[in-house]
């Protein structure tokens, strides 16, 4: 089963904890910049931030991530 994957595999963290500390500095710069005001402002900056945040995880430019997505 997918769900216990982490027993068998010690690449998969047993926590969460990577991806929820990344998330509040998400929450936190929404809140400064208050573009959560607007919904389509929040997500089109979630969904930015979500992928510069995994293309550092597996050791990709960012930059270059989001540029290959625009063409």
């Amino acid at each position: 089963m997918a769900l216990w994957r982490f027993l068998k595999d010690p690449d998969i963290s047993l926590t969460n904890n990577t991806a929820e500390r990344s998330l509040r500095t998400v929450v936190m710069a929404r809140k400064v910049s208050q573009c959560s005001k607007n919904a389509v402002g929040a997500q089109t900056y979630m969904r930015i931030k979500s992928t510069v945040e995994t293309a550092r995880l597996r050791g990709q430019d960012p930059l270059a991530v989001l540029t290959g997505l625009m063409r």
